[in-house]
């Protein structure tokens, strides 16, 4: 139950290939009409990071659904997962099951955090009939990041800090999953506006579902993930993307080189770029209200031709 709703979110889960992926939704999913508006977090954080960020009328009254990245807690994968097996390919198989079994025939909206916004776009090319469009937040045709995720992911792979680096990464995950206030600051890295992060109550309820289910996380999994995002790439693919997509980002994200942001909304056929002056990665974060104002404001826009 959320703590400012009277709805019961509930979570589904997905069996394929291996995995187990969990959806967070609204009991009353299906009865809601309308396209749902597909949520995908980004990396190192959970389904759950979606809904206590949501304004209490979208929550309690719009179609919506919060889907995990493949092996992230409390969605788990296969023994053996390794950095080979992420993939556009990946990203399609698992979310085209959670289409097909939770919403068959229904159309979608996704919006996308920065890994999330890479995935919906491998499922905007993978199914052109059934997503609408997409609104991809901080999110990327290739996953070669700068700064401090830059480094995690060569951590990951031991290129950096060589085979102490995922160890690193294994220490800093237990210290921040038990000191909310070292995950806090440990999170606003990723914020220019950090003072707006810090202070939004919302979203210390994001971070605080973030660290409940990071204490369930398959660390080895995380890492080969880190490590393997690296390597994905659909450059050649974007202009085949006809469908809206927003490109929605801060002009001082410290992950995704600026100059990349601005190639992938000129490179999208159907793309736009909102840009918030003053913001880093975390908009939905530093940015909440203006966020949700703008993204709900350009969906009505676009596949209702309501006035933005």
């Amino acid at each position: 139950m959320s703590n400012n709703s009277q709805i019961d979110i509930i979570r589904s889960r997905i069996e394929v290939a291996g995995h187990t992926l969990c959806v967070d939704h609204p009991t009353d999913l299906m009865a809601r009409t309308g396209s749902v508006w597909m949520f995908i977090h980004g990396i190192a954080v959970t389904s759950a990071f979606w809904e206590p960020l949501m304004p209490d009328s979208f929550r309690d009254s719009v179609p919506w659904m919060s889907v995990s990245l493949p092996i992230h807690a409390p969605s788990s994968g296969p023994i053996g997962f390794s950095r080979e097996d992420v993939s556009p390919e990946l990203f399609n198989t698992l979310n085209s099951a959670v289409l097909e079994q939770l919403l068959p025939g229904r159309e979608v909206v996704i919006v996308g955090h920065s890994t999330g916004g890479f995935a919906g776009l491998c499922l905007a090319l993978e199914r052109p009939d059934q997503v609408l469009g997409v609104v991809s937040v901080g999110g990327f045709a290739d996953g070669q990041w700068i700064g401090l995720e830059g480094d995690m992911q060569l951590m990951a792979r031991k290129e950096k800090l060589g085979a102490f680096g995922p160890t690193a990464l294994r220490i800093a995950a237990w210290l921040t999953t038990r000191w909310p206030w070292l995950q806090a600051r440990a999170a606003s890295q990723f914020a220019y506006d950090k003072r707006a992060f810090l202070a939004d109550q919302p979203s210390k309820e994001s971070l605080r579902v973030m660290r409940r289910d990071a204490r369930l996380q398959n660390q080895d999994q995380l890492i080969a993930f880190f490590a393997g995002i690296r390597d994905v790439d659909i450059w050649d693919q974007i202009s085949q993307i006809n469908q809206p997509v927003l490109v929605l980002d801060g002009e001082h994200d410290p992950v995704i080189p600026y100059a990349k942001t601005l190639r992938l909304a000129d490179t999208l056929p159907n793309g736009q770029l909102l840009l918030y002056p003053g913001v880093g990665h975390m908009v939905m974060n530093e940015r909440r209200e203006d966020f949700w104002r703008d993204i709900i404001s350009w969906q009505a826009s676009i596949f209702t031709g309501e006035e933005p």
